[in-house]
């Protein structure tokens, strides 16, 4: 009985490392956290912030940072909640085309935030940084939130990281803000990462390596 059961655990593992094999990913693929595609360019667009911050890092160090800090976080957040992200970003979206059209917004108030990168999120300070103020974002996707923002003032520093802005941000969050960091947290630790491009392991840091394996020891 016991070597049946050793026999059919094997074809299962085989079966299912066949169809990992066998999927057809998107052309541009180089990673996938469980199915859901990592595009080069998502990865490359996460790290421009990275780039202006650190502007001597190779930008196989930048891949390394945008993957950590931003990819793969939100992309375990996507996959927590999928219905209530999908309901979120259609508000957002819905949102952002009336502000663009210059409709008045009623049912929503844009909260007032202040402050350095770090006060910010990488994310949205770098949606921000590039406007003059009176303009909006698109939609911005975050972990675990969408959000859009109005550059209302923009000060001045010896360093991008050190420019102070004033901003008017909605939010729409599809995670719970409170448990978002637990909850996607939880997520990536029972994430499985695959290697489309074998040559992207090496950007990835072998402490996420051993994470990134299903929950697997």
């Amino acid at each position: 009985m016991r070597a049946l059961l050793a026999c059919a655990l094997l074809a299962t593992a085989a079966s299912c490392e066949r169809a990992r094999e066998e999927v057809t990913w998107p052309v541009g693929t180089v990673l996938a956290l469980g199915d859901r595609p990592i595009l080069a360019a998502e990865v490359d667009e996460a790290s421009a912030p990275f780039a202006l911050l650190e502007p001597r890092d190779s930008l196989d160090q930048l891949r390394r940072l945008a993957l950590t800090n931003v990819v793969l976080p939100r992309c375990a957040a996507e996959a927590i909640d999928p219905q209530e992200r999908s309901e979120a970003r259609r508000r957002a979206e819905a949102l952002q085309r009336a502000l663009a059209a210059g409709k008045p917004v009623q049912d929503a108030q844009p909260v007032e935030r202040k402050g350095l990168m770090l006060d910010l999120g990488l994310e949205l300070w770098n949606a921000v940084l590039p406007l003059q103020p009176g303009q909006w974002t698109g939609v911005v996707e975050t972990a675990g939130c969408f959000q859009i923002a109005q550059l209302v003032e923009k000060g001045s520093g010896p360093v991008p990281a050190g420019v102070p802005l004033t901003l008017a941000v909605y939010d729409f969050p599809y995670l719970p803000v409170e448990q978002a960091r637990e909850r996607i947290d939880a997520q990536l630790d029972r994430s499985h990462l695959v290697y489309v491009d074998e040559a992207w392991r090496a950007l990835v840091p072998i402490a996420w390596q051993h994470r990134l394996k299903g929950g697997s020891p």
